[in-house]
Order: C-alpha cells, then structure tokens, then sequence
C-alpha cells in the first residue's frame, strides 16, 4: 500500500472552538476507571502484573479475570467499530454494575470467580474503548492529558481503600455506576467514527456540539475533510480487510512499538514492588502497616503524567520514567539480598521504593496514549485490542510463571533484571518513537518513514 500526502486542507486552526465540552466529556467517559480502581480492591490482581498483597498460590479467579480480557478484547474492538464508541462505554459501564451483583450475594468461590470474569471483560472494554473515544473527542492540545485521564482515576480509586471498608465501598461502586448511567447521556457520538462509517453529515452535526460551533461553520467542515482524507489514505481501494493492516510497512512499526512499549510495562517488576511488605521484608520491621505508600507514590506519578503530557513529547516523559524505575530499582535491589540485615540508612529502601512506584504511575498509560495518538482511525481499535490482547496473555504467562522464577533466582536477581528491562525501555523509547505531541496521524506517519524500527 502506498500512502498519497497531501496538503489540501488547512488545519492551522486545529483548536479553533470552545474546548469546555472536550473536557467535560473526556472527565464523564473516564469515570469508569475511578470505579474500576475501587472495584479492584475486591479482587485478586489489579489491572497491573501485581496487586498490593500478593497470595502464595496464584488464585482460580486471577485466571478468570485475565482470560476474561482477553477473550472480550477483540469483540470489543469489533463492537466498536460496527456499532460506535458510545456502545462500547455502555457495555463497560453496564458490566461494572453486573459486577456488584456476585458482592450482594452469600460469599462462595462461584460468585467470586464470576465477579472475577465480568471485571476482565470490562477492563478490556475500558483500556479499548474509553481511550479511543478520548482520544477522538479531544484537540490536539489537550489529547494527551484527557487520554492520561485514565491513569488518575484508576489510581485515585486505589486510594479509596485508605478510608472506606468493603461495605462503603460496595456502596461507593453501586452509586458511581448509577451516575456514570444517568452522565452518558450526556456523550455524543465519536465524529471520527461517523466518518469512518460514512455519515459525514452526523458528523459535522456531533463535531459541531463538541466545539460549540454550527455543523456549517468553515472549521467543522474542513476537519471532517481531513478525517474523511485520513480514512480514504488507508483504505483506497474502498475495503480494508485485518490481513491488509500487516503488509503495510508503516503499520507494522506502528505495531512493534506497541508490542515493544506493553511489554516493557507488563515485566516492568510491578508484580514486586507493588507488594510492599514483599519488597521491603529485609527491613525486618513494618514501617508502613496500613501499606499506603504505594497507592499514594502511584497516584502522585499519575498525577504528574497528567500535568507533564501536555509539556513534554511523549516520547521524552515516557523516557524520564523509566530511567526514574532503572535507578530506583537498582537502588532497592541492594537491600533485597537474602543474608543482608539492614542496620543503617533504614530510609533509603523506603525512599528507593517511592520513587519506583512514582515512576510507574508516570510511566504505565503512556504506551496506550502512544500508540492511540499514532493509529490511523480505520485501523485504531483493532490494532489496540489486538496488542491489549497480546498483554494480557503475555500478564498471564508472567504471573503464572513468577513465582516459580522468583524460588531459583530470588528478588535480588529479580530486581536486577527487570531493572534491565526498564533500561531497555527507555533506550528504545527515546530512539524509536516519533514526536506525537502536536502531530497529525498524517505528520507522524512521515516520520515513521524515515525512522527504522528494530526489525
């Protein structure tokens, strides 16, 4: 396939507009990561390879919840892509509501892996659905931190265990799902997705309420002539078919990064350090028993994301996190040794380990925001739910696997490695990616061309 650039619309005015409803919506949408924060204390692993207390024998309804997000990650791309943006978010929001059903009911093992199941499915839709949709609505100016979004609200959802017991929480998730109901009525259709399916007046008309314009207005049109040129690029022929997606070469790489950066970020050490009374047993003593330092590091690095995409290339922030986990990581390492007692500089580990967390929080939804700002819109949804896909059962594989890698090497190696992996994250990162922040999928897709991607 050969790509035609051209230059026939102007879009110098790209953030022409009232920007308030971009905002408001890209808020309402992101909600059902808050619940899904909360909902995760309830369960047995969190969205991440780890969860704050780690059980000795990885549990039936783990595997439940994982292979839930696999199996529904590409039904919902499809979904997505034939029905539109606005089902996918109610079938996620509908899914968090199912899920507090098994909590009102006698506890036993069938209704905790069923919860487990439903929860898997969700989370596909939310890190397929709400980000594309985000990504969507949103300018150019403000696209990043409204995709961050997601990393602060399921973050601030872990700090709801700080003051609310199972019950409140129960409670809390019911009252969210009622709200995030009544708040997607609010929503309007993706324009990009009435593009893409050839309703351009629809179009016009959803784009129009999004920037506080008329659907006639200059502006409006010449955006929905550049979706309309985005969507023809990819698809001359008038048909594009899965196959079709891997015989193009600036694809492809498009899909390595992808592939490169969440893979990085699932063997990134968080089934470690997440736990921390597992990281920091050497100390001998709990220096934290109610264990909030991790939530609360997690959310301070989610917040800075948030604050520091719309500063910094992506490439360049992402870059930054992973030298912040590298030396931090190697730092911890030295007081996980088995025969080590810690006497002296007591803080330090506990420090080291702050700083870890707070540079995962930066570091793990920016390859989501990555690879969705690259992606061209007929091809968006599906190469995300395939590499989501392709995480979720590389997640399965390494939680399964852990432990029994953890008995022969023991954490201090551990540490070390994932420490290298990070590095090789960052080296990767800082040479491999465009610059995302700002550009058009047509602009990134011309610096694909010249940058060669490890083949």
């Amino acid at each position: 396939m050969v790509f035609t650039i051209t230059n026939n619309v102007n879009i110098t005015e790209e953030n022409r507009g009232c920007a308030i409803k971009q905002y408001a919506l890209s808020f309402i949408v992101s909600l059902p990561f808050f619940t899904h924060g909360v909902e995760s204390l309830n369960l047995t692993i969190t969205s991440h390879s780890g969860h704050f207390a780690t059980p000795e024998v990885v549990p039936w309804t783990t595997l439940g919840l994982i292979l839930g997000s696999i199996i529904s990650a590409m039904i919902y791309s499809y979904a997505v892509d034939t029905w539109g943006r606005k089902f996918g978010i109610y079938v996620v929001v509908l899914l968090q509501g199912a899920s507090c059903i098994p909590l009102l009911i006698p506890p036993n093992d069938i209704a905790y892996i069923i919860l487990h199941v439903l929860s898997g499915i969700s989370t596909a839709g939310l890190f397929i659905c709400i980000p594309v949709y985000v990504r969507e609505i949103s300018d150019v100016k403000c696209r990043g931190a409204m995709m961050s979004l997601m990393v602060l609200m399921t973050t601030a959802g872990y700090l709801v265990r700080l003051g609310m017991d199972v019950d409140s929480r129960l409670y809390l998730i019911a009252g969210l799902v009622m709200a995030q109901f009544v708040s997607l009525f609010m929503i309007v259709e993706s324009p990009t997705y009435l593009v893409k399916v050839g309703k351009f007046e629809a179009a016009k008309k959803c784009l129009g309420k999004l920037k506080c314009l008329s659907a006639n207005d200059t502006h409006i049109v010449n955006q929905i002539l550049l979706l309309k040129e985005e969507s023809e690029r990819a698809k001359p022929n008038g048909a594009l078919r899965f196959y079709q997606i891997f015989k193009n070469q600036i694809w492809r790489d498009e899909m390595k990064i992808g592939v490169m950066l969440f893979t990085t970020i699932i063997l990134s050490g968080c089934i470690i350090f997440f736990d921390q009374e597992k990281i920091l047993i050497q100390l001998k003593t709990s220096t934290d028993p109610d264990r909030i330092l991790v939530p609360i590091c997690l959310f301070v690095g989610a917040f800075v994301c948030v604050i520091l995409v719309r500063v910094f290339e992506r490439k360049y922030l992402l870059t930054f996190a992973f030298s912040v986990m590298v030396l931090s990581m190697g730092t911890l390492a030295v007081f996980t040794q088995a025969d080590l007692t810690v006497t002296s500089l007591r803080w330090l580990p506990i420090a080291a380990l702050g700083v870890l967390v707070f540079g995962y929080g930066v570091a793990w939804g920016l390859p989501t925001v990555i690879l969705v700002d690259m992606l061209n819109l007929e091809i968006r949804t599906r190469v995300l739910g395939a590499i989501y896909t392709y995480s979720q059962i590389l997640r399965l594989a390494h939680v399964y696997t852990f432990k029994y890698i953890e008995d022969y090497m023991g954490i201090y190696t551990l540490l070390y490695i994932f420490a290298c992996i990070n590095l090789f994250g960052a080296v990767y990162t800082i040479s491999n990616i465009p610059d995302i922040k700002g550009k058009s999928v047509k602009q990134i897709e011309r610096q694909l061309k010249k940058i060669p991607i490890i083949k």
